[in-house]
């Protein structure tokens, strides 16, 4: 399924949400670290080299993977499904379909 102009403004914005999202969920993270010892500076450089590379591979924009992207993003929790209201019906069922399958796997 080809995303149209529209889908594509669409897209742009639910995938900056989830990234806006994860980066508030990281700041979370770090805020609620103990850094009260030297070691601890070099396990936050270690936490944020590793979430850096997630980052990198997790958020990659390309249409041929969205759909499966905004399925895991709902699995996260960084998006839910009321917020793909403005995709066409069949994307947004095609997406429910991707999570439905992904939480059946999870469960296994």
């Amino acid at each position: 399924m080809k995303y149209s102009k529209s889908e594509k403004l669409v897209a742009r914005e639910l995938f900056e949400l989830a990234l806006y999202r994860d980066y508030e969920k990281l700041k979370s993270q770090i805020a609620s670290l103990n850094i009260d010892e030297p070691h601890d500076i070099w396990e936050l450089r270690d936490l944020l080299n590793r979430k850096s590379k997630e980052f990198d591979k997790k958020y990659d924009y390309r249409y041929s993977i969205l759909d499966q992207l905004f399925a895991e993003f709902i699995c996260e929790g960084l998006l839910s499904i009321s917020e793909l209201k403005d995709l066409s019906k069949d994307r947004q069922n095609y997406i429910k379909t991707i999570v439905d399958n992904m939480k059946k796997w999870r469960d296994l």
